[in-house]
Protein backbone atom coordinates (compact mmCIF):
# COMPACT_ATOMS: atom_id res chain seq x y z
CA UNK A 1 0.00 0.00 0.00
CA UNK A 2 1.21 3.36 -0.79
CA UNK A 3 2.01 5.36 2.59
CA UNK A 4 -0.62 7.77 3.86
CA UNK A 5 1.18 11.28 3.91
CA UNK A 6 -1.70 12.75 6.42
CA UNK A 7 -5.26 13.37 6.48
CA UNK A 8 -6.88 15.89 4.24
CA UNK A 9 -5.36 17.77 1.36
CA UNK A 10 -1.98 16.46 0.65
CA UNK A 11 -0.55 19.35 -2.59
CA UNK A 12 0.95 22.51 -1.71
CA UNK A 13 -0.57 25.32 -1.22
CA UNK A 14 -1.39 27.00 -4.69
CA UNK A 15 -2.08 23.12 -5.95
CA UNK A 16 -5.18 22.51 -4.39
CA UNK A 17 -8.52 21.42 -5.93
CA UNK A 18 -11.48 20.32 -4.70
CA UNK A 19 -12.29 18.55 -7.32
CA UNK A 20 -11.66 14.52 -7.38
CA UNK A 21 -12.17 11.42 -10.20
CA UNK A 22 -11.93 8.36 -7.98
CA UNK A 23 -12.95 7.61 -4.83
CA UNK A 24 -10.34 4.87 -3.81
CA UNK A 25 -10.30 1.80 -0.73
CA UNK A 26 -6.87 -0.19 -1.02
CA UNK A 27 -6.71 -3.78 0.53
CA UNK A 28 -8.42 -6.69 0.90
CA UNK A 29 -11.75 -4.73 -0.35
CA UNK A 30 -13.99 -5.17 -3.23
CA UNK A 31 -17.34 -2.68 -4.05
CA UNK A 32 -20.78 -4.28 -4.92
CA UNK A 33 -22.40 -1.61 -7.45
CA UNK A 34 -25.98 -3.01 -7.38
CA UNK A 35 -25.92 -2.43 -3.48
CA UNK A 36 -23.38 -0.14 -2.35
CA UNK A 37 -21.23 -1.95 -0.31
CA UNK A 38 -17.65 -2.74 0.46
CA UNK A 39 -16.78 -6.25 1.56
CA UNK A 40 -13.65 -8.03 2.52
CA UNK A 41 -12.45 -10.50 -0.62
CA UNK A 42 -10.42 -12.50 1.73
CA UNK A 43 -13.25 -12.94 4.24
CA UNK A 44 -15.50 -14.17 1.87
CA UNK A 45 -13.24 -15.96 -0.04
CA UNK A 46 -12.76 -18.04 3.20
CA UNK A 47 -16.14 -18.67 3.64
CA UNK A 48 -16.66 -19.87 0.13
CA UNK A 49 -13.72 -22.74 0.89
CA UNK A 50 -15.98 -23.73 3.79
CA UNK A 51 -19.14 -24.34 1.93
CA UNK A 52 -20.82 -21.51 3.33
CA UNK A 53 -22.98 -18.85 2.23
CA UNK A 54 -21.18 -15.84 1.37
CA UNK A 55 -20.92 -12.68 -1.41
CA UNK A 56 -19.98 -15.32 -3.92
CA UNK A 57 -22.67 -18.08 -3.06
CA UNK A 58 -25.29 -15.02 -3.74
CA UNK A 59 -26.36 -13.89 -7.22
CA UNK A 60 -27.74 -11.11 -6.15
CA UNK A 61 -25.05 -8.66 -6.06
CA UNK A 62 -23.12 -7.07 -9.17
CA UNK A 63 -19.29 -6.08 -8.55
CA UNK A 64 -18.00 -2.69 -9.33
CA UNK A 65 -14.88 -1.51 -10.25
CA UNK A 66 -12.30 -3.85 -8.35
CA UNK A 67 -8.97 -3.92 -9.18
CA UNK A 68 -6.20 -6.40 -6.89
CA UNK A 69 -5.95 -4.56 -3.34
CA UNK A 70 -7.77 -1.84 -4.66
CA UNK A 71 -11.78 -0.62 -5.10
CA UNK A 72 -13.05 2.12 -6.41
CA UNK A 73 -16.45 3.35 -4.99
CA UNK A 74 -16.61 6.37 -7.52
CA UNK A 75 -14.31 6.65 -11.13
CA UNK A 76 -15.04 9.40 -13.76
CA UNK A 77 -12.37 10.72 -15.84
CA UNK A 78 -14.52 13.50 -17.58
CA UNK A 79 -16.39 14.98 -14.78
CA UNK A 80 -15.00 14.85 -11.36
CA UNK A 81 -16.96 15.39 -8.23
CA UNK A 82 -16.29 17.97 -5.11
CA UNK A 83 -14.93 17.27 -2.46
CA UNK A 84 -18.31 17.31 -0.35
CA UNK A 85 -19.91 14.84 -2.65
CA UNK A 86 -16.93 12.12 -1.77
CA UNK A 87 -17.52 12.61 1.23
CA UNK A 88 -21.04 12.21 1.24
CA UNK A 89 -20.83 9.51 -1.21
CA UNK A 90 -18.14 7.54 0.97
CA UNK A 91 -20.45 8.25 4.07
CA UNK A 92 -23.45 6.67 2.10
CA UNK A 93 -21.51 3.52 1.03
CA UNK A 94 -21.85 0.47 3.74
CA UNK A 95 -19.60 -2.10 5.44
CA UNK A 96 -16.18 0.27 5.62
CA UNK A 97 -14.54 -0.19 8.97
CA UNK A 98 -14.36 2.62 11.82
CA UNK A 99 -10.75 3.81 11.17
CA UNK A 100 -10.62 2.79 7.12
CA UNK A 101 -8.67 5.00 5.14
CA UNK A 102 -10.35 6.21 1.52
CA UNK A 103 -8.40 8.21 -1.11
CA UNK A 104 -9.44 10.86 -3.48
CA UNK A 105 -8.04 10.85 -6.30
CA UNK A 106 -7.43 13.57 -8.99
CA UNK A 107 -7.48 12.50 -12.81
CA UNK A 108 -4.43 14.79 -13.96
CA UNK A 109 -1.44 15.72 -12.84
CA UNK A 110 1.05 19.01 -13.30
CA UNK A 111 3.83 17.89 -15.82
CA UNK A 112 7.48 18.50 -14.33
CA UNK A 113 5.96 19.01 -10.81
CA UNK A 114 5.81 16.48 -8.07
CA UNK A 115 2.42 17.11 -6.93
CA UNK A 116 -0.09 15.10 -4.63
CA UNK A 117 -3.43 15.99 -5.57
CA UNK A 118 -4.61 13.08 -3.27
CA UNK A 119 -7.16 14.14 -0.53
CA UNK A 120 -7.52 11.88 2.59
CA UNK A 121 -10.37 10.82 4.15
CA UNK A 122 -10.62 8.65 7.67
CA UNK A 123 -14.15 6.89 8.54
CA UNK A 124 -15.00 7.87 12.02
CA UNK A 125 -18.17 6.15 12.37
CA UNK A 126 -19.41 3.33 9.90
CA UNK A 127 -22.11 3.30 8.23
CA UNK A 128 -23.16 -0.60 9.24
CA UNK A 129 -23.98 -3.35 7.15
CA UNK A 130 -26.43 -6.03 7.86
CA UNK A 131 -26.96 -8.49 5.15
CA UNK A 132 -27.64 -12.19 5.49
CA UNK A 133 -26.03 -14.25 2.56
CA UNK A 134 -27.53 -17.02 0.69
CA UNK A 135 -26.98 -20.00 -1.61
CA UNK A 136 -28.72 -18.45 -4.92
CA UNK A 137 -30.83 -21.21 -7.30
CA UNK A 138 -27.30 -20.94 -9.34
CA UNK A 139 -25.74 -23.34 -6.83
CA UNK A 140 -27.98 -25.93 -6.30
CA UNK A 141 -28.07 -27.61 -10.49
CA UNK A 142 -27.55 -31.46 -11.52
CA UNK A 143 -25.45 -32.96 -13.93
CA UNK A 144 -28.53 -33.79 -16.98
CA UNK A 145 -25.42 -36.09 -18.94
CA UNK A 146 -23.28 -38.19 -16.35
CA UNK A 147 -24.38 -39.79 -14.08
CA UNK A 148 -21.49 -40.70 -12.45
CA UNK A 149 -20.87 -36.88 -12.17
CA UNK A 150 -24.33 -36.16 -10.90
CA UNK A 151 -23.47 -39.12 -8.24
CA UNK A 152 -20.46 -37.04 -7.32
CA UNK A 153 -22.15 -34.02 -7.16
CA UNK A 154 -24.74 -35.32 -4.96
CA UNK A 155 -22.36 -36.69 -2.19
CA UNK A 156 -20.43 -33.79 -2.13
CA UNK A 157 -23.34 -31.54 -0.93
CA UNK A 158 -24.45 -34.45 1.42
CA UNK A 159 -20.98 -34.29 2.90
CA UNK A 160 -20.88 -30.06 3.24
CA UNK A 161 -19.80 -29.20 -0.06
CA UNK A 162 -21.61 -26.44 -2.14
CA UNK A 163 -21.47 -27.47 -6.12
CA UNK A 164 -22.11 -24.98 -8.90
CA UNK A 165 -22.73 -26.98 -12.40
CA UNK A 166 -22.54 -24.72 -15.62
CA UNK A 167 -21.85 -25.84 -19.41
CA UNK A 168 -17.85 -26.35 -19.92
CA UNK A 169 -16.80 -23.96 -23.02
CA UNK A 170 -13.30 -24.33 -23.59
CA UNK A 171 -11.18 -21.99 -21.79
CA UNK A 172 -8.68 -21.41 -24.62
CA UNK A 173 -11.24 -20.48 -27.22
CA UNK A 174 -13.12 -17.63 -24.80
CA UNK A 175 -9.85 -15.92 -24.69
CA UNK A 176 -9.41 -15.85 -28.49
CA UNK A 177 -12.68 -14.81 -29.24
CA UNK A 178 -12.08 -12.26 -26.52
CA UNK A 179 -8.77 -11.19 -28.07
CA UNK A 180 -10.38 -10.93 -32.15
CA UNK A 181 -13.42 -8.81 -30.04
CA UNK A 182 -11.31 -6.47 -29.31
CA UNK A 183 -9.07 -6.24 -32.39
CA UNK A 184 -11.55 -6.34 -34.89
CA UNK A 185 -9.20 -8.61 -36.84
CA UNK A 186 -10.39 -12.04 -37.77
CA UNK A 187 -13.98 -14.39 -37.15
CA UNK A 188 -15.22 -15.53 -34.58
CA UNK A 189 -14.43 -19.11 -33.48
CA UNK A 190 -17.30 -20.95 -32.43
CA UNK A 191 -17.47 -21.76 -28.75
CA UNK A 192 -17.29 -25.69 -28.40
CA UNK A 193 -19.34 -26.65 -25.55
CA UNK A 194 -18.07 -30.13 -24.41
CA UNK A 195 -20.17 -31.25 -21.69
CA UNK A 196 -20.90 -29.78 -18.25
CA UNK A 197 -18.19 -29.31 -15.55
CA UNK A 198 -18.80 -28.62 -11.91
CA UNK A 199 -16.59 -26.52 -9.32
CA UNK A 200 -17.30 -27.17 -5.51
CA UNK A 201 -16.02 -25.70 -2.60
CA UNK A 202 -16.15 -27.26 1.17
CA UNK A 203 -13.51 -28.19 3.48
CA UNK A 204 -11.09 -25.88 2.54
CA UNK A 205 -10.76 -26.85 -0.74
CA UNK A 206 -11.80 -26.03 -4.56
CA UNK A 207 -12.92 -29.12 -6.70
CA UNK A 208 -13.70 -29.18 -10.23
CA UNK A 209 -14.79 -31.52 -12.50
CA UNK A 210 -16.42 -32.66 -15.84
CA UNK A 211 -18.45 -35.27 -17.26
CA UNK A 212 -17.34 -38.36 -18.36
CA UNK A 213 -13.84 -38.00 -20.17
CA UNK A 214 -14.34 -34.22 -21.13
CA UNK A 215 -11.87 -31.85 -20.28
CA UNK A 216 -12.23 -29.37 -17.87
CA UNK A 217 -11.88 -25.97 -19.19
CA UNK A 218 -10.00 -26.78 -22.25
CA UNK A 219 -7.47 -28.19 -19.30
CA UNK A 220 -6.98 -31.97 -20.36
CA UNK A 221 -5.90 -33.39 -16.90
CA UNK A 222 -9.35 -32.63 -16.21
CA UNK A 223 -11.10 -35.83 -18.63
CA UNK A 224 -9.73 -38.21 -16.76
CA UNK A 225 -9.07 -36.74 -12.91
CA UNK A 226 -10.94 -34.93 -10.57
CA UNK A 227 -8.68 -31.68 -9.68
CA UNK A 228 -8.59 -30.05 -6.17
CA UNK A 229 -6.25 -27.75 -4.59
CA UNK A 230 -6.58 -26.27 -0.81
CA UNK A 231 -7.81 -22.57 0.41
CA UNK A 232 -4.77 -20.23 -0.41
CA UNK A 233 -2.45 -22.75 -2.62
CA UNK A 234 -4.64 -22.73 -6.06
CA UNK A 235 -2.92 -21.19 -8.91
CA UNK A 236 -4.50 -22.80 -12.22
CA UNK A 237 -6.27 -25.47 -12.78
CA UNK A 238 -3.16 -27.57 -14.24
CA UNK A 239 -1.35 -26.98 -11.47
CA UNK A 240 -3.91 -29.19 -8.71
CA UNK A 241 -4.17 -32.09 -7.01
CA UNK A 242 -5.87 -35.06 -9.02
CA UNK A 243 -8.03 -38.05 -8.17
CA UNK A 244 -8.25 -40.88 -10.61
CA UNK A 245 -12.27 -40.66 -11.82
CA UNK A 246 -12.17 -44.27 -11.25
CA UNK A 247 -12.02 -44.26 -8.10
CA UNK A 248 -15.01 -45.15 -5.92
CA UNK A 249 -16.97 -42.16 -4.72
CA UNK A 250 -16.66 -43.05 -1.49
CA UNK A 251 -13.07 -42.80 -1.27
CA UNK A 252 -13.22 -39.80 -3.41
CA UNK A 253 -15.16 -37.75 -0.59
CA UNK A 254 -13.07 -39.68 1.94
CA UNK A 255 -9.93 -37.73 0.28
CA UNK A 256 -11.34 -34.58 0.10
CA UNK A 257 -13.18 -34.50 3.58
CA UNK A 258 -9.78 -35.05 4.95
CA UNK A 259 -8.73 -32.07 6.81
CA UNK A 260 -5.23 -33.24 7.21
CA UNK A 261 -4.37 -33.44 3.16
Amino acid sequence: MRKVVKLGHNAPKGYIVNKFNYIELEGDWAYCWSHNFIYNTEIEEEKLYKGLPCYYTDDRFVDGSNFYKSAYIFQNRRKPISLKSCIRKTMKCKGIPKGTIVRFEQGWYYPGKHVDGTYIFKIKKENKLDIEYQISDSWKKNFSTCEFSNNLTQALRENGFIVKVNQNTSFLTGMLNTAIALTGKGDLIDSKINGEIAVAYGHGKIIGFSSYNDDFRGYHCGCENILWDNFGEFNKWSRCSEIPKTTSIDEIIEILTDEEV
